[in-house]
């Protein structure tokens, strides 16, 4: 089978971490069949064609329109895509598209299948789905990615319910949840992640990590900390970086939690596993989510979740055996939340055995499955 990846979010020299969850799923692909990713940018100064990971990628540039310019996008990107596909890869006969977020990759998939006779299969993952297909006019769009896609995934049960109920059929939805990479996420030695990264040995730790907005709900977490009766026994570390960040710095002063509360910034991927490692407690406190990883990284490292009930986590997350789940938005079920964790002994080993087995190999034959339905049903098709 010859697959072509169609992604806007892919990781690149100058953002090394956007879209990595493609990535890793895309390469664990190209274990089972022929893949080319092809991933439209804005940069004028990044290469047309590089080799990622083993991974032949397409960079073709495109010029996106600021503000109501995002209506064209989707045709825009299907053009883009047609005209990068006959002049740098003309021979590359793919058998499906595999296109990830609904709009604008997905209708721009949907439109370029049209014209060349193949099935394609559209990814929800996220923003894609709560934003676009909910929305007017977007969801008029998003709409139309969803009824034409041969084949349609969601990463959470939640995001097939909404896609369904923007206009998809029911019986064309697979959920399939995110992977994980085993060999850098796995159980280690938290002593010893603690004297390697210094942290204090008689504090509890605990461990956020993600984009520093409002939907990602730091601003509970903070509160919630500061409500704790065990405020005093923790310290909380988020890694990550946004536009909230100074937001957030500002709160957790004004709450007094300035000498409990430690901003890291952002990390690279390899030093993530030593921190879950070392955490006696992953919190993470969105509102909305997709699958989303982090939750999925904590679990193979061993690392009990106090978590939003949001997305797929209450799939991925067996309450009270790999953590405690809270409703969003609640600075107090969070205190709450976090003082029961604190309560009781958690099996890290049980933990990490059974995060680590939703490896990304496991996603790639899972999404290889659907590929072949969207060949047996789609090929041929105008």
């Amino acid at each position: 089978m010859r697959v072509l990846v169609l992604t806007r979010l892919f990781p690149s020299s100058k953002a090394p971490t956007l879209g990595m969850f493609v990535q890793r799923r895309t390469a664990a692909l190209a274990k089972l069949c022929e893949v080319k990713v092809l991933a439209p940018r804005t940069e004028a100064d990044m290469p047309e064609r590089e080799l990622a990971e083993g991974l032949d990628v397409l960079r073709p540039r495109w010029r996106r329109i600021p503000k109501v310019g995002v209506l064209l996008d989707g045709c825009r990107c299907a053009t883009v895509a047609e005209r990068a596909l006959r002049r740098m890869c003309p021979a590359f006969q793919f058998d499906v598209i595999d296109a990830h977020w609904v709009y604008p990759d997905g209708f721009a998939a949907v439109r370029l299948g049209r014209r060349l006779g193949k099935p394609v299969v559209v990814s929800g993952r996220g923003t894609d789905v709560n934003r676009y297909c909910t929305r007017w006019p977007l969801r008029v769009l998003a709409r139309q990615a969803l009824q034409g896609a041969t084949r349609l995934v969601a990463v959470s049960r939640p995001l097939r319910d909404t896609m369904v109920g923007a206009g998809a059929l029911a019986d064309r939805v697979t959920v399939i949840h995110n992977g994980v990479d085993p060999t850098r996420f796995h159980r280690g030695d938290g002593a010893a992640a603690r004297r390697e990264l210094g942290l204090q040995a008689d504090k509890r730790v605990l461990l956020s990590v993600g984009s520093l907005v409002e939907a990602k709900g730091f601003q509970h977490l903070l509160h919630g900390l500061a409500k704790s009766s065990s405020a005093g026994q923790v310290h909380l570390y988020i890694v990550g970086s946004g536009p909230h960040a100074g937001r957030l710095r500002g709160l957790a002063v004004r709450e007094g939690l300035g000498d409990r509360v430690t901003f890291l910034g952002l990390l690279p991927q390899d030093e993530l596993p030593r921190w879950y490692q070392a955490a006696d407690f992953f919190c993470f406190g969105s509102y909305r989510e997709g699958c989303p990883n982090v939750i999925l990284e904590a679990l193979a490292c061993g690392t009990p979740v106090v978590s939003t009930d949001v997305g797929a986590v209450p799939d991925l997350v067996e309450q009270g055996r790999d953590g405690v789940l809270f409703a969003p938005g609640s600075a107090q079920a969070f205190a709450r939340a976090l003082e029961e964790a604190l309560s009781r002994e958690w099996d890290r080993d049980a933990i990490a055995e059974a995060g680590s087995r939703r490896s990304w190999d496991h996603v790639a034959r899972e999404y290889y499955a659907v590929f072949e339905e969207a060949l047996g049903r789609g090929r041929g098709q105008s």
